[in-house]
C-alpha cells in the first residue's frame, strides 16, 4: 500500500501490525519512515526509539533514531546512537553518513571528512525510492556530504519529482550517470562546501541538461565576497566583512563592538558580539574553526527600539516575502523574536512594496541580479533613510512550513515559493534530454 502512494492505509495496517506486536521490528521501522517523511517527525521518532528498545542490536534501528534525533538538534543523543551502530557493525555505511553531518555540525572538519569518505565514498549516488501513484518527473540533486544543502524537502514537490542524489564530493569521470531533465545544484554554503562545488564544477563540465544554481553563482555568495561586491551598489550598505586566521584576529586593531563568525554556519551559530578587547580570547575560545569572520557591526535598531530581519526568497527572476522578525535582541531570528506574525509581518507578506518601499525593492532587485541565483534568499533590514542593510545573500535560506493555524498571508507566502519552484522546474521540460 504504501509502494502504492496510500500513506493513509499503510499507515494503518502498520499500527495494526503493532497492536498484536508492539515490538514487530519492521512495522516500526517503515512506520517510522512513513511518518517523518509524511511531517510528523517526532511521531517518526518515537517509532525508531521503540524500534531500538525492543531491537537494540538492530544497525539500522539505530542509525534512524540517531538521525531523527540529530533532526531535532539532539546531537549529543544522535551521537550515542550512532556510536552504537557502529559497535554493532563498523562498517555502517548509514553511521558514517550521520557522523559526517553531526561533526560539520560542531566544526569538527577533519572528523566529519574522514566519516564522509567512508560514508559516502562507495555510495555517492542514491535513487530515489519507487512509489506508487502517478509517475514522477526525474530530478537530480546535487549536495554536499558535510551540509550546508538547500532544504529542498520544503520546495521540491515530492509528489511531481521523484529526486536522486549525487553527492558531489566523490564524483568521478568513471561514474555512468543518466541524463535527466534537469539538475539542481542544492549545494549551498560557499564557506562550508568548497569540496563539493568544486565535484559539482566536474560533473558539469560534461553534461547538457539545465542546471539551476550554478555552482559559480553559489561560490561567489560567500559572507565576505558578497560584503565586498554588494558595497558598491549605491544605497545598499553591507557590512564589512574580512576572513582572517585567529591569530590575527587576537591581535588586530577593531573598531568595537565587533562581530566574530566561524565559517559555514547559519542560524546564529558560533556567532558572537565582542564588546571590547578584554573580551576577544573568551569570544575566541567559544568559537571553532580558523580561518574566522570579522564583521563591522551595524547598529540597526529602529526609532522603537526593535532590531528586524526581513527574508525574502529568490525563484527564478523573481522576489518573494516569506517573513519579518523583530526583537530587543541584536541576533534576530524568526522563532525566537517578539514580533513575528504580528500586523507589521503580514503587510510584509500582503504587500511587500508597500511595505518596503519601491526603493527598497529595487535594491533587493540589485542583490537578486548580483547573485544570479534560480533559488536563494535575502536577510535584510531597511534603514532611516528608506535603503536595504545586507545581513546575508545566499542559497541556504530555509523556507519554514507554517502551522496548521497560521494566518493566511504566512501560507500563502509558502505555498507562493513551492509553486514558483515547481514553475521553474517544470520549464526546463518534464522530458529527459
Amino acid at each position: 500500500m504504501e509502494a502504492a502512494g496510500e500513506r493513509a492505509a499503510a499507515r494503518d495496517a502498520y499500527v495494526a501490525i503493532l497492536a498484536a506486536d508492539p515490538t514487530h521490528l519492521g512495522a516500526l521501522t517503515n512506520l517510522g519512515t512513513l511518518l517523518t517523511y509524511s511531517g510528523f517527525k517526532r511521531a517518526g521518532r518515537l517509532a525508531y526509539a521503540q524500534a531500538v528498545a525492543s531491537h537494540p542490536q538492530d544497525r539500522r534501528a539505530r542509525t534512524n533514531l540517531a538521525a531523527a534525533l540529530l533532526d531535532e538538534g539532539d546531537a549529543a543523543a544522535a551521537l550515542e546512537q550512532y556510536e552504537a551502530a557502529l559497535a554493532i557493525d563498523a562498517r555502517s555505511i548509514d553511521a558514517h553518513q550521520g557522523l559526517a553531518l553531526l561533526h560539520a555540525r560542531n566544526g569538527a572538519w577533519k572528523r566529519a571528512r574522514t566519516h564522509a569518505r567512508i560514508g559516502f565514498g562507495a555510495q555517492p549516488i542514491r535513487r530515489a525510492p519507487a512509489r506508487g501513484g502517478a509517475p514522477r518527473t526525474p530530478l537530480l540533486l546535487l549536495l554536499s556530504a558535510l551540509g550546508g544543502n538547500v532544504d529542498t524537502e520544503r520546495i521540491v514537490d515530492a509528489e511531481r519529482y521523484a529526486c536522486d542524489v549525487l553527492v558531489a564530493e566523490f564524483y568521478e569521470p568513471h561514474m555512468q550517470i543518466g541524463a535527466y531533465p534537469a539538475i539542481f545544484n542544492a549545494i549551498g554554503d560557499a564557506e562550508r562546501c568548497g569540496e563539493a562545488l568544486a565535484g559539482a564544477r566536474r560533473f558539469l563540465e560534461t553534461r547538457r541538461e539545465r542546471v539551476f544554481n550554478s555552482p559559480d553563482a553559489v561560490g561567489a555568495s560567500s559572507r565576505a565576497r558578497n560584503a565586498a561586491r554588494m558595497a558598491t551598489i549605491p544605497g545598499l550598505r553591507a557590512p564589512r566583512t574580512v576572513e582572517m586566521s585567529r591569530e590575527i584576529v587576537a591581535t588586530a586593531s577593531f573598531d568595537f563592538p565587533i562581530l566574530l563568525r566561524s565559517l559555514g554556519f547559519h542560524t546564529g551559530e558560533h556567532f558572537e558580539r565582542v564588546e571590547r578587547r578584554d573580551d576577544l580570547p573568551a569570544a575566541l575560545d567559544a568559537l571553532p574553526g580558523d580561518p574566522l569572520l570579522a564583521i563591522e557591526y551595524l547598529d540597526t535598531r529602529s526609532a522603537d527600539g526593535f532590531f528586524r530581519k526581513y527574508r525574502v526568497l529568490i525563484v527564478g527572476d523573481r522576489l518573494y516575502p516569506i517573513h519579518l522578525a523583530r526583537s530587543q535582541q541584536w541576533k534576530v531570528h524568526y522563532f525566537s523574536g517578539e514580533g513575528t506574525e504580528d500586523r507589521e509581518e503580514l503587510a510584509f507578506l500582503a504587500d511587500m512594496h508597500a511595505a518596503l518601499g519601491e526603493r527598497a525593492v529595487a535594491l533587493l532587485e540589485r542583490i537578486r541580479r548580483t547573485l544570479g541565483l534560480d533559488y536563494g534568499g535575502i536577510d535584510f533590514t531597511i534603514d532611516a533613510e528608506g535603503g536595504v542593510v545586507l545581513f546575508e545573500a545566499n542559497a541556504t535560506m530555509n523556507l519554514f512550513a507554517p502551522p496548521a493555524n497560521a494566518a493566511p498571508e504566512r501560507r500563502r507566502a509558502f505555498e507562493a515559493v513551492r509553486a514558483a519552484v515547481s514553475a521553474l522546474l517544470a520549464a526546463s521540460g518534464d522530458r529527459t534530454p
